[in-house]
């Protein structure tokens, strides 16, 4: 299964959407999407069907405005190289949000999201903005939440580029034991590093099987 977290277009408030087809099925629940990963495998699919057979509103992907696929209400354990750290929730974004000016760098990888039994049962793109001091500023999360059945078991191949320039490559084993049972409801593995960046720069990432998006350094909107 493929879940979203997007902004309503007829209430403005976060909504859960299952992805069907290349459309945004807004789920008619209430529940958020760590709520319904706490209710485990069989309440997700049931949540999933729900949602594609009676979907409260229909949006096309690209035309969606997407949201960070869960909000934590912890700090997210991140390890970077051989760099652990812990970055406050307040600073969890969606990849449609502003990336604040004072990012320089980012760190990019895959997050991993727990259930009620504490195992990694979902996977979404993480990319960790640093400012000039290399301190955490911004950590974003999404856009695409997939279920641990939707993959394939092989390495998730990562890239980064600036205007077609590769800038950045890795890979992450969904089985790693730091997102398979580690620390934290949400954890971060990122193993991409980005040279400097400018204010402007459209970075370009690609999470391969969990998906790719772009996000412009500073951008206001």
């Amino acid at each position: 299964m493929r879940w979203v977290t997007y902004l309503s277009p007829s209430g403005g408030g976060a909504r859960a959407g299952a992805l069907d087809d290349g459309d945004v099925m807004g789920s008619p629940g209430s529940q958020g999407l760590g709520e319904l990963l706490e209710g485990g495998a069989q309440a997700l699919a049931s949540a999933h069907a729900r949602a594609v057979d009676g979907a409260i509103e229909i949006i096309v992907e690209p035309e969606a405005r997407m949201c960070a696929p869960v909000t934590p209400a912890e700090p997210v354990p991140v390890l970077a190289g051989d760099h652990e750290t812990l970055v406050a929730p307040e600073l969890v974004r969606g990849a449609d949000d502003a990336v604040t000016a004072r990012a320089r760098s980012a760190r990019v990888g895959v997050a991993a999201l727990s259930g009620g039994s504490g195992t990694a049962s979902a996977y979404t793109p993480a990319c960790l903005w640093l400012d000039a001091e290399g301190v955490p500023v911004q950590l974003v999360l999404g856009p695409v939440l997939t279920t641990a059945d939707e993959l394939s078991g092989a390495a998730v191949e990562l890239s980064t580029s600036v205007d077609d320039r590769e800038n950045g490559r890795g890979r992450v084993d969904p089985g790693h034991a730091w997102l398979a049972s580690g620390p934290g409801r949400v954890r971060a593995l990122l193993p991409v590093a980005t040279p400097d960046l400018a204010a402007n720069d459209e970075l370009f990432v690609d999470a391969g099987e969990l998906g790719t998006y772009e996000v412009r350094v500073g951008s206001q909107v």
